[in-house]
This record gives structure tokens, C-alpha cells and sequence, in this order.
């Protein structure tokens, strides 16, 4: 403290050298001693100590303090001086934050240099902190000339705005030019730069300054590699006075491409001739946004002229897909006209379906900030918005603002009004008769309400006021619409509110539930404080399908009787109950896999850690039944159990198979959150449609997407990102009882199974064994061998096929072997005795060899022989027996005895009805009763021979 005080003690030598013999400095956070001497050569000396202890005192945002040694010397005249510097920092601080993180609390910089006839030579200045080193080294010469060589790195992360470069970094440059006219050139090596949406790796940074009389000017030049491929930019710069001037600008990055020229006054573009492309990339998912942004200085302020055009484009994460819009706007910068229109498509249950906008307004400098304008109309499906009067919006200043007039086709309307500001908040919406179809078009009803925010500071209060009328599922009976009202109150601390919704079918239910709220007018939020305790209670009776319908719908439909009454706790985080739930005449039905739960009965109790399900039962309409009870945990770390009998129940039952099991199931979930769905289950009966992998005579080609439609990945669910849901182990048995038919199998197989993994990733093991069955190949019906087995997987590709069907006719045995996998079956046939393909298939299709056949008949022996060799050809034949749901459809006869068409099916499992008509016999018909495996009664009637009984017997020896 006090006033600084100095003393000096020093004399001019006779050589004209000034020795200074002692040096003394005070003052507030400063102190300085210093002294020297001369030698007896001649020579000069001058060491001293410095202390600075209250940089605060310096300039706003310093602390700390330095502590400095250093030395001069000559060592006579008409030599060069040589110094030296030592300089340490005690929790210093500069006020810059970055700047300050390198450095840390304990700086230190050490330097030496030598000075003679004006010219400065630095041999070594070396600075040193927490994250960063640097040095320099070179000369200053008396003319002014500068060069010097610097070196440099540090660790991050460093912070600029919303860029962040992450690791370490070094660089190295030079400095050189005049003192008038300097020139740097710096070289920089990042291993990372966190750029928002695009970070970029392994990059390289140029820069070059060149002093000009009209302001600093240089180069900038930047290379890295992305996620999305090489990046790119370049630019020239200079900086005039107040401003950042850009030309020859480049960029190619994440799929953004610009090139031009930019201007900046105090932040602010006052010029620019910038063309844009955006592709797919950091910034879009799908699609283009292209156009060029033009702004020129002009006597009353800067002319803007932009005209971008999008086409099918989505945001990363979107739902939302521009197929196509144009914005486009001309005038001046403060106040400039734009004009807008684009359609598109959208996915969610709020505002899903096809859109399209069309308006104009202004965007204005509010000075502070910004003022826009919008007037014009929506459509989102089938119902359309538009202004009643001009939008205004105001951002980008102190205060924010909007009034919003809307009016909906249906009769609704949408008031918005409200304030945001350094003062307070004052928000007010009133919604009026609005379809509900305009937030789900899935949803009839109308709605009606009012909110209200108000405040100064950190106090906000708020009402809400809520009326729903004939809220249901569209297409749903007006009869079981839904009348409600919600009542919202924000008070200090705490949100309240009260639910009550009635129905014509008698539905009754009602809650109340307090909420600890975090609300602030100034700024203004609102949040609900999840780990803070709420309180609510509520009470639901009465027929459930119009809620159900109403709030999940879509595939699955529940109905029935619940009465369910209880108490609310805990908090939202970790929220508890406590109460009674019963159901009875339920009902449930998922139209995804045909499971119809009839009869539904349960009982239960729930407490603040746990549900208990005494009762539940149900059937499934076809004899089959289910029952279970267990306990539910509702503690995050607690176990639940819950046990599962059916009997004879329905489990699948849709256009693909019916399945009917009985067993025990347990479902659990340990105290880590795992769900475990064990159990052993018997299939009573199961009836499988045949599905194969390829259709008939259709040839499997790879296929590759080229203009894929933006919205379809749109239509796509999204993931939901649950892991991989439950884990499994369940295995299935049945003795015999799985039928198997379609695409000319006929089969009963039993079944061995095994189902591990999880309900996402499910494994299946285990095989599939033939009881008995039949298998059709071109027309003619052959018996499967009971030795043959099918090795399951839940692949596809990895489901191993051992087959093997015989037919036995008086002059051979025939055998089909289909062996590989389910994806790639391998089909070949062989005899007893043995015959090649065409003859076996000649005497099976028609009883003699190929070269006895009638051209209708040979053409149907080629169309087997194409399907024998993987399904390339065009299988005539099959297509048309399949298409009239025939066993065997065949073409004979010739030119001497007419061409004859003949089509059979099985009436039941031994009984074989066939009809045939035209030829020169006429229509005649015959049945097949195939006693037993060696012994068939064969009735023909009709045709030249009137009637005929025939005993087929065989026997192999």
C-alpha cells in the first residue's frame, strides 16, 4: 500500500556507459531491487529480482502473483549485451479462461537473449504451463527485420464457441517481414475438432498473416477426415477496420458444399455471394438443399437476394421429410420479404401424415434483435390450417414475443400470445372446438382449452383448463367417445392436477396428483423436480375398450369391467402405489399373431413396492384356457415372479399357423432389471402353412436400390433402443400333432425344440421328425419316409433339411431327397431301378418311357424336369394347379386319341378323387381308396368302358 516510491544510484562511465549501481521500486503489489558493478577488465553487471503480488490491481479477472529473476551483462565496450529472465507464477491468472487453463497456476518462462548495434537476437525463450510449451527463437535485426522460428503444444480440450478441439495439439511457424509489415505463417496439428454434428480427426491447419497498410490480410487452409469423408476449406482474409472480410471461400464437408465470398461489419454480413449445396451427410439424413445467398451494400443498407430449393430432404433423427419447398426472399437486409411454400411427409402420432405449407411474411432488424411475419395456410392430411391474421414473432433481443391467430378447416381455432423478457413472462392460449384429428388423424372429438403463465422473476403461476368431448378411436361408435376435463394449477413449487372422464357405456374415472415443480418466470422454465416426493390418488370403473382405443389401439383391443382404485407416492423418478385392481369379462385380442384372451378374470392388490396377482384366468374361445398369479416388484432393484399355466390354450393363430400348447411358464426379473421368460411347453396340436422361399417358376435375382424414396425409411418404425428385451429358455415338445401342409406337402411332424437368446435375438435348436405325410412333385403324391428329419434354426440359412419321399409304382420305386437348407433346398430324384431323371419322371408321370410320350405330355415332363433343377423355368403346370387349388393337374393324350385334361384332389388322407375330360373316351371320372400301404380299390366310371373296379395290389421282395 501507499504511495510507490523509486531510488536510483548510478553514473556515466567516461566511455559513455551508463553503470547502474543499485535500483530500488515500491508500490502497491509491486516491489523491484536490482544492482551492478564494474570489473576490472572493464566489463558491466546488472542483476536483479522483481515481485508482482496483485495482478488483480491489473486489469479485471487477473489473480496471483509473479516472482522474476534476471541478469544483464557486457563484458566491455563495444560488446553485446547479454540477458536472461526467470520468471515463475503463484496462482496466476490472467482473466482469460482458456488462456488461463493452459497455463495453470505455476507458469514459467525462461529466456536469453543478446542485444548490440540495435539488433536483437533471442537465442531461446521457452514458456512453459499446465497443458501447453512453447518457444521461440530468432533475430530482430536493426533494420527492422524479423526472423523467427516458433515451436508449440498443448493438451485439450480448447473451447470456441460451439467448436471444441479435443487431445493434443502442436504446431510450429515462422514469423518474419519487417516490424512494419510483419508476416506469420503457423502450421497447426489437431487430433481433434468437435464440430456440432461434424467432428473431424487428424486435421491440419494453415495460417498466413501479411501486414498491409489497409489492414491485416492472410490465408487460412484447413484438412481433416470425418465420419463422412474428407474435409475441406479454404479462404483468403483480411480484416479492415470493425470487420472479417472472406474471399475465394471453399468448403466440402459432411456434405456441405459453399463457395464465395463474405463480408462481416460488427458480426453482422453487410456482404456475401455464397453458392450452397447440402447433401447427405452431417446435416441432412436424405435429400438436397441447394441455392445461392447473395448480399450487396447498397446507399440505404445491404440488398438481399436468396433463393433456396429443397428436394425429399430429412433432418438426422427426423420424421419429418421435405419431398420438395422453395424459399426464396429480395429486398433489403433490415427489412426482407420472404416468400415460402414446400410439401412433405411426416411420421408420429402428433402431426403425422402428408403436410404442405404455403406463406409469406417479413423478417426485420427489431434492433435489438429480430421481428418476423408469417400469413398464409398448412395442411396435415386431410385437415388444414391457416393465419387469421399476419404471425408475429420476435426473437433474438432482450425480449421474445409471439401472437399467433390460427383457424382450423373443422371449425377450430388456436390464440397464442406471449412475452418473454428480463422482467418476467406473460403466455396465454386458447384453444377452441379443435378436432382432435388435427393432433392424431386416427382420433374424433374436439377439445377445448386454456393456459395461462404468469410472472415476474423467479415466481411463475399458471392455470390450466381442459374439456374434451367424444374423444375416441376413429371409425369407433360416437356412443363410446369419452368426456373429460383436466385442471392444471402452478403455484410456487408445486403442480396440481385433476382428472375426471366419463363415457355413455358407463366408464367413471378420476385422479387428482400433486407434482413438486421447478418454475422461474425470469428466465423462464418449468420442469418437474423428479426426485422429489408427489402425492395423487385415483379411481377408474367401468368398461375399459373406449380408454384402450383411445390411448394405444392400432393391432390390439382390450375390453371388459376394471375397477381399480389406489394412492400415488414416491416421486417421478422413482414413483410408488398403492390400492386394488380387479377385471372381469375381459378381452383381449392381438391381430399380429391371432392371440384372443376370452373371459378374462384378475385380481390383485399393489402396494408402495409390488403388485400381487392373486387370480387371473382366461380362455381362448376354442377349449383352450390360461391362468396365473405372482408378484410384480415396482423397486428398481427388486425381483418379480409371475407364473403361467395353460392348458390347451391358443397361442398363435393367423393366416401363417395355429398353435395350441399346454405347459408351465415362468416369467422373472432379477434385481439388476433382467427379464427371464422360462418354461416347458407341450404343443398339442399346430397347423403350419407351407411357405417357401421362392414362389414356383420365379428365378431369385440380387437386387440393388437405386432412388429409394425418402419417406419410406420414414414409414420404417423406429428403433426403440430397449436392448435385447427379454432372455429365453423355453422348450417345446410334441409327440406328433404338427401339421405341416401347403406347396404340396402334407405332413405330421414331431417336435423336439429348444428357444434360447432373447425375444429380440431369439436361438432355436432342437429338430422336427416326420411322423407321417406325403409330399406332391409333379402331380404324382409321394410318402415320406418316417426316418425323415428337419434340424431347426432360427436362420433360415441354417436349417438343415433330410427328407427323403418315395413312390412305389408297379414298375419302379421313385424317391425324391430334398437335403440342404431351408433358404437353398437341393431336390434330386433316383429310382429302383436305377433310371435317369427324365425316364423316372416318364414312367412316375405317365407309366411308360419318354419316348412314348404325346408332345402335351412331353411338355409337361420338361416343365418338372425345369422345377427338378431349382425353380429357374416357368412352371406352367404347377402355376395352374396351384391357381385351382388341384393335387394333380396333367395334360395327355396325342393327336389319335385326343387331348385329355385331368385334375385330381384328396377328399380326405387316403380317398383320391380325379375327373378327366375331353379325348375320343369322353369325360369319365375316378377314386382312388388306398387301404393300405400295398393295397388301393380303384372305381372308374364314365367313357367307352361305362364302369370298372379295379384291386391295385404290390408288394416289394
Amino acid at each position: 500500500g501507499g504511495a510507490p516510491k523509486a531510488s536510483f544510484d548510478g553514473s556515466r562511465l567516461a566511455d559513455g556507459r551508463l553503470l547502474m549501481r543499485e535500483l530500488k521500486v515500491s508500490g502497491a503489489g509491486l516491489k523491484l531491487e536490482a544492482t551492478g558493478s564494474r570489473g576490472l577488465l572493464g566489463g558491466l553487471t546488472f542483476k536483479g529480482k522483481a515481485a508482482v503480488s496483485n495482478l488483480a490491481a491489473a486489469r479485471a479477472g487477473a489473480a496471483g502473483s509473479v516472482d522474476a529473476n534476471w541478469s544483464a551483462a557486457q563484458t566491455k565496450a563495444g560488446q553485446p549485451w547479454t540477458f536472461s529472465l526467470d520468471a515463475r507464477g503463484d496462482r496466476f491468472a490472467i482473466g482469460y479462461p482458456e488462456l488461463d487453463r493452459l497455463l495453470g497456476g505455476k507458469p514459467q518462462l525462461k529466456a536469453d537473449a543478446s542485444f548490440k548495434d540495435r539488433r536483437l537476437a533471442i537465442g531461446s525463450a521457452q514458456l512453459t504451463g499446465a497443458a501447453m510449451r512453447a518457444s521461440i527463437a530468432g533475430i530482430l535485426a536493426a533494420d527492422g527485420g524479423l526472423t523467427f522460428k516458433l515451436d508449440w503444444s498443448a493438451e485439450g480440450p480448447f473451447r470456441a464457441g460451439p467448436v471444441e478441439i479435443a487431445g493434443k495439439a502442436k504446431g510450429s511457424g515462422a514469423i518474419t517481414g519487417t516490424l512494419a509489415q510483419p508476416r506469420a505463417d503457423l502450421i497447426a496439428d489437431l487430433a481433434e475438432i468437435d464440430v456440432p454434428r461434424l467432428p473431424l480427426k487428424d486435421a491440419h491447419l494453415t495460417l498466413s498473416f501479411l501486414q498491409k497498410p489497409d489492414g491485416s490480410s492472410g490465408m487460412a487452409a484447413l484438412t481433416a477426415t470425418s465420419g463422412f469423408g474428407p474435409a475441406r476449406a479454404r479462404a483468403d482474409f483480411r480484416f479492415p477496420a470493425g470487420g472479417l472480410e472472406l474471399t475465394g471461400l471453399s468448403v466440402d464437408a459432411g456434405g456441405v458444399k459453399a463457395a464465395g465470398s463474405l463480408s462481416l461489419r460488427s458480426n453482422a454480413p453487410s456482404a456475401a455471394n455464397l453458392e450452397v449445396a447440402v447433401t447427405r451427410g452431417a446435416v441432412l439424413d436424405a435429400g438436397r438443399v441447394s441455392g445461392t445467398v447473395k448480399i450487396a451494400d447498397a446507399a440505404g443498407g445491404p440488398l438481399t437476394g436468396l433463393n433456396l430449393a429443397v428436394e425429399n430432404a430429412r433432418l438426422p433423427g427426423s420424421t419429418v421429410t421435405i419431398h420438395s419447398a422453395r424459399l426464396t426472399a429480395d429486398g433489403p437486409l433490415a427489412r426482407l420479404p420472404y416468400v415460402i411454400r414446400g410439401d412433405g411427409v411426416s411420421e408420429g402420432a402428433i402431426g403425422g401424415g402428408k403436410w404442405s405449407l404455403e406463406g409469406r411474411g417479413v423478417l426485420a432488424d427489431a434492433k435489438p434483435g429480430y421481428t418476423a411475419s408469417f400469413e398464409g395456410l398448412g395442411k396435415l392430411g386431410g385437415r388444414d390450417l391457416h393465419t387469421v391474421e399476419a404471425a408475429q414473432v420476435r426473437f433474438g433481443g432482450p425480449e421474445q414475443s409471439a401472437r399467433l391467430r390460427l383457424a382450423a378447416s373443422d371449425g377450430g381455432r388456436i390464440d397464442l400470445d406471449g412475452r418473454l423478457s428480463n422482467a418476467g413472462t406473460d403466455i396465454r392460449t386458447q384453444v377452441t372446438g379443435l378436432g382432435l384429428g388435427l393432433v392424431d388423424e386416427d382420433l374424433a372429438g374436439r377439445t377445448d382449452a386454456t393456459l395461462v403463465l404468469q410472472g415476474r422473476g423467479s415466481r411463475l403461476d399458471g392455470t390450466l383448463e381442459a374439456k374434451l368431448s367424444g374423444a375416441r378411436a376413429r371409425g369407433s361408435a360416437a356412443a363410446s367417445g369419452i368426456d373429460g376435463r383436466l385442471s392444471g394449477k402452478l403455484s410456487g413449487d408445486s403442480l396440481s392436477l385433476t382428472l375426471a372422464a366419463t363415457n355413455a357405456q358407463g366408464l367413471n374415472a378420476n385422479g387428482t396428483l400433486v407434482l413438486p415443480a421447478e418454475a422461474s418466470a425470469a428466465p423462464f422454465r418449468v420442469a418437474i423436480a423428479r426426485e422429489q416426493p408427489m402425492r395423487g390418488q385415483f379411481l377408474a370403473e367401468g368398461e375399459v375398450r373406449p380408454l384402450f382405443d383411445l390411448l394405444i389401439g392400432g393391432e390390439r383391443s382390450l375390453s371388459g369391467k376394471v375397477r381399480t382404485e389406489g394412492t400415488i407416492g414416491g416421486s417421478l423418478a422413482h414413483p410408488s402405489a398403492a390400492g386394488a385392481i380387479s377385471v372381469e369379462g375381459g378381452r383381449f385380442d392381438d391381430g399380429l399373431t391371432g392371440l384372443s384372451l376370452r373371459d378374462v378374470a384378475l385380481k390383485g392388490d399393489f402396494t408402495q413396492d409390488g403388485v400381487n396377482i392373486t387370480q387371473s384366468s382366461g380362455v381362448d374361445g376354442r377349449g383352450g384356457s390360461v391362468s396365473g398369479s405372482g408378484r410384480i416388484s415396482l423397486v428398481r432393484e427388486g425381483a418379480s415372479s409371475f407364473r403361467l399355466a395353460l392348458k390347451g390354450f391358443r397361442l398363435i393363430d393367423n393366416d401363417i399357423a395355429t398353435a395350441s400348447a399346454s405347459g408351465q411358464a415362468t416369467i422373472d426379473r432379477a434385481a439388476d432389471g433382467k427379464v427371464r421368460l422360462t418354461g416347458a411347453l407341450s404343443i398339442d396340436r399346430a397347423d403350419v402353412a407351407a411357405r417357401l422361399p421362392t414362389p414356383s417358376g420365379v428365378v431369385a435375382m440380387e437386387v440393388v436400390e437405386k432412388n429409394r424414396p425418402p419417406d419410406l425409411a420414414v414409414s420404417l418404425p423406429p428403433s426403440r433402443g430397449q436392448g435385447d428385451g427379454w432372455a429365453l429358455d423355453v422348450s417345446l415338445k410334441a409327440p406328433r400333432g404338427v401339421y405341416l401342409k401347403g406347396h404340396g406337402l402334407d405332413t405330421e411332424l414331431a417336435l423336439d425344440a429348444r428357444v434360447r437368446g432373447t425375444t429380440a435375438h431369439p436361438e432355436l435348436s432342437g429338430t422336427a421328425h416326420v411322423v407321417r405325410g406325403d409330399y406332391d412333385f409333379a402331380g404324382k403324391r409321394f410318402e415320406f419316409d418316417p426316418q425323415s428329419v428337419v434340424y431347426l434354426s432360427t436362420d433360415a440359412a441354417a436349417v438343415r433339411l433330410d427328407l427323403t419321399a418315395t413312390r412305389d409304382d408297379p414298375t419302379l420305386t421313385a424317391e425324391v431327397h430334398i437335403r440342404g437348407t431351408a433358404q437353398r433346398p437341393e431336390i434330386t430324384l433316383t429310382s429302383t431301378p436305377s433310371l435317369p431323371n427324365d425316364e423316372v419322371l416318364s414312367q412316375v408321370l405317365f407309366g411308360r418311357t419318354a419316348s412314348q410320350l404325346s408332345p402335351l405330355e412331353a411338355a409337361q415332363l420338361a416343365s418338372a424336369i425345369s422345377g427338378l433343377a431349382g425353380g429357374g423355368g416357368l412352371d406352367v403346370v404347377g402355376n395352374l394347379r396351384t391357381f385351382a387349388r388341384l393335387d394333380r393337374l396333367a395334360l395327355g393324350g396325342g393327336d389319335a386319341s385326343g387331348v385329355t385334361v385331368s385334375g385330381g384332389k384328396y377328399l380326405t388322407e387316403n380317398v383320391y378323387l380325379e375327373l378327366t375330360g375331353g379325348g375320343r373316351e369322353g369325360p369319365s371320372a375316378q377314386v382312388e381308396w388306398r387301404v393300405k400301404r400295398t393295397l388301393s380299390i380303384i372305381s372308374r366310371l364314365g367313357g367307352q368302358d361305362a364302369g370298372r373296379l379295379a384291386i391295385r395290389w404290390r408288394r416289394d421282395y
